[in-house]
């Protein structure tokens, strides 16, 4: 018992959303009783050159199943679960997963993916959620490959006076690179990270964290946005991916063109201002919180994997943590 949402133009192109009742009460009503509903999303991948994908002719990017699952949720938020169109929503934390890297790797064409997702209400007052959390299996051309998750909340009223913003001096004088002559940036130039070949469209040169053993990359924000005055959320996956590759490379001694962001983890303790310079520190994870040696792990196929933290921040204020694997495709 499934029911048709005719497709609209949006970073998905022409897609299919189905929503799958359970019952047939909630077939026949205009909204959804504030219970979990499942869906089905099927859409076409974009080619490597779409916005946001820098992650070249090789691999399918992981922030088109984050993104149509963070879309959907936004529209099945004011269709079936009565939102206020007057809620604007706030990602608070999001995963995604690579399973079967084979799938991901760029065949030509456009192949199709599906998302089988459910969607569950949290917090209900008098019927109307103030979040939603959503979990989906991802598959390219029939073939289960993956899995995404996000939570978002709907808060009921304007965003709380008294945050602390950052100015621009703050963001600058908070980069923490060292190595090279002057620059406005923490009054040194970055080191420079850069390999042959990787374009990094949103991701600036690289420089060394205090203390070492990690690195501090600028990340830019201009033209990324879909709203004017919004820090979109693609933005840190995109940013997370170009930074990962590049860390994994300079920590790790992977060759960026074949390494892969196999599993991302995010929370959002707060949201990241439009304007304001932001910056990602990366660090390798180590067991115990030890110094990181370059060692890596590796995966069920015996591909080296580097585990990395990324924390995204304007001026002391942390608006993103991310973990993160880079597998080398080898």
């Amino acid at each position: 018992m499934d029911t048709f949402t005719a497709p609209s133009p949006s970073f998905l192109g022409s897609h299919h959303l189905v929503h799958r009742p359970l019952s047939p009460e909630a077939f026949l009503l205009t909204a959804t009783a504030p219970i979990r509903q499942d869906f089905a999303l099927s859409a076409q991948l974009p080619d490597h050159r779409a916005p946001l994908d820098d992650s070249g002719p090789g691999y399918h990017d992981l922030a088109f199943p984050l993104e149509s699952l963070r879309r959907t949720m936004l529209f099945a938020a004011r269709r079936y679960f009565r939102v206020p169109a007057g809620r604007l929503p706030r990602v608070v934390s999001g995963s995604a997963a690579i399973t079967d890297l084979d799938a991901w790797r760029h065949g030509g064409g456009r192949p199709g993916i599906a998302l089988d997702l459910g969607m569950t209400p949290l917090d209900v007052v008098d019927g109307v959620p103030r979040g939603l959390e959503a979990e989906a299996a991802v598959s390219i051309d029939g073939r289960r490959c993956g899995t995404a998750s996000a939570r978002l909340l709907f808060p009921a009223g304007p965003p709380r006076p008294g945050r602390p913003a950052p100015g621009r001096g703050e963001g600058r004088a908070s980069t923490a690179v060292r190595r090279g002559g002057p620059d406005a940036a923490g009054g040194h130039r970055p080191q420079r990270a850069d390999h042959p070949g990787v374009r990094e469209p949103h991701v600036g040169p690289a420089g060394r964290a205090e203390g070492g053993g990690g690195l501090v990359f600028p990340v830019r924000t201009g033209g990324a946005a879909e709203a004017p005055g919004v820090v979109p959320p693609t933005l840190f996956v995109a940013a997370s991916r170009q930074v990962g590759r590049l860390a994994a490379a300079e920590l790790c001694g992977f060759v960026p063109s074949y390494a892969v962001l196999s599993r991302w983890e995010a929370s959002f303790p707060d949201p990241a201002e439009p304007g304001t310079p932001l910056r990602c520190t990366v660090r390798q994870a180590t067991a115990g919180g030890g110094r990181a040696d370059g060692r890596v792990s590796r995966d069920a196929a015996g591909r080296p994997v580097a585990d990395l933290r990324l924390t995204f921040l304007q001026g002391s204020r942390v608006v993103a943590r991310v973990s993160a694997a880079v597998s080398q495709d080898c």
